[in-house]
């Protein structure tokens, strides 16, 4: 073999070695680089890892803390549970032989309650361990006035005398003055309702509402879910009003607490009343100073309207009813014959006109002679909430007792108790 061929052969041999090293090279390099990357990524998984763990650990941890105060909560809400009775003291009147009472009425009616609602909700699961919640708002001056047309005067405070008792008989009642206005009341009642519905302590509402329709919009989120419309039932009030009929709420009744009829709004009706035991004539005139003498009785009998006339005072300055004098039974009879035909209006008979284009009592035909006078002198059988204070030219009711004063065979059971003391003797006009 040639020289050539044997130098070409090993030059081929020394660049195939060269060529195997260079593959070995790069093949074992490509491997480091290989197993490098790995490393990193087994690192990066590692971390990535132990971060997972740290964080399943963590939710672990906080599922453990949450789970455990939803139990606590559902403990609490077992053992802690109560029942909420909302009442509007405005529409549901608590029965004047109670509010008589003073402070002691209060607490009677207290304990009516908590006895009606103990046995009411007897039929839960747990029942027994509920507290029970009565909350009572109401516009006490203007219950005060509504009150005072059946014979409470304002000055012996027994309303506020029966709202402490009610208050101060249980620890977990109160009666509160919501102020005067109308709505006072229905929104603190509206804002607890929707305050209490979804507090799961809170088991079952009560409420005092279905007299008003207002309160309707209130309840009609609640109507359509079984959850909350089984949470949800209506004290039954004297008169009910007519959009309750179509929500599902359960009604109930408790006797012997609350009035089973209104008060008056702004006046009593007169012509609703029973008729009296006694007679509208009035004892024989007082004693009137020569330099001063009233219309006679047949000037009054033609005078019409009846008010405003002539504020007569005694010697203390404490007002005395005009004399009226006094009206044949016949007269009586026909009054109360008209009256049972429908109610009068005040205003129209007595006062001479009535500003209401819807007034609700009879108007026509007009009372005239004996009957008005009756009529007159039966609105006196009401006491004037000011008393012998009243100096208002048209106030129809009484302001000195009808049945004898001093010597009122009533004695402390007369509406008029607190005025029998009154002189009925007139000493003067008030100007």
């Amino acid at each position: 073999m040639s020289t050539s061929l044997l130098e070409r052969l090993e030059n081929f041999k020394k660049s195939d070695e060269e060529r195997h090293g260079f593959l070995k090279v790069k093949i074992i390099s490509e491997l480091v680089e290989a197993y490098s990357q790995l490393e990193r990524e087994l690192s990066t998984a590692k971390s990535d890892h132990l971060d997972q763990l740290n964080s399943r650990r963590l939710w672990q941890d906080k599922a453990q803390v949450a789970e455990a105060r939803l139990k606590e909560s559902y403990e609490s809400a077992a053992t802690n549970g109560f029942i909420l009775c909302l009442i509007d003291g405005d529409g549901y009147l608590f029965d004047e032989s109670l509010i008589r009472q003073g402070a002691i009425g209060g607490g009677e009616a207290a304990n009516r309650l908590l006895d009606k609602i103990k046995a009411y909700i007897q039929r839960y699961d747990g029942a027994i361990h509920w507290k029970i919640i009565v909350r009572v708002y109401a516009n006490l001056e203007g219950l005060l006035k509504k009150y005072s047309y059946i014979g409470f005067n304002e000055e012996e405070k027994a309303l506020r005398q029966f709202v402490a008792g009610f208050t101060q008989s249980q620890p977990l009642f109160d009666f509160v003055d919501a102020g005067q206005g109308k709505e006072r009341a229905d929104h603190k009642i509206k804002e607890q309702l929707g305050l209490f519905m979804y507090n799961l302590q809170c088991k079952h509402l009560l409420l005092g509402v279905a007299h008003d329709n207002g309160y309707v919009p209130a309840l009609d989120p609640y109507k359509s879910n079984l959850a909350t419309a089984s949470r949800i039932s209506l004290l039954r009030p004297f008169h009910t009003g007519w959009e309750f009929q179509s929500l599902p709420f359960e009604m109930v009744q408790f006797d012997a607490i609350f009035r089973t009829e209104e008060l008056p709004n702004d006046r009593p009706s007169y012509a609703n009343q029973a008729k009296p035991s006694f007679s509208f004539r009035q004892p024989p005139p007082p004693s009137i100073p020569q330099n001063h003498k009233p219309a006679a009785s047949k000037d009054l009998v033609a005078r019409r309207p009846i008010y405003p006339g002539p504020i007569y005072l005694n010697k203390d300055d404490e007002r005395v009813d005009e004399n009226l004098g006094t009206v044949t039974e016949r007269a009586e009879t026909n009054l109360e014959f008209r009256i049972r035909s429908g109610k009068l209006c005040n205003d129209f008979h007595l006062r001479g006109d009535c500003l209401n284009p819807r007034c609700p009592y009879a108007h026509e035909p007009s009372l005239e002679g004996e009957e008005l006078i009756a009529f007159a002198l039966k609105a006196r059988q009401t006491v004037c909430s000011t008393g012998s204070r009243c100096r208002f030219r048209l106030c129809v009711l009484g302001h000195q007792c009808p049945h004898g004063g001093a010597h009122c065979p009533r004695a402390h059971t007369c509406y008029f108790k607190k005025l029998h003391r009154v002189d009925p003797r007139i000493d003067h006009e008030h100007e």
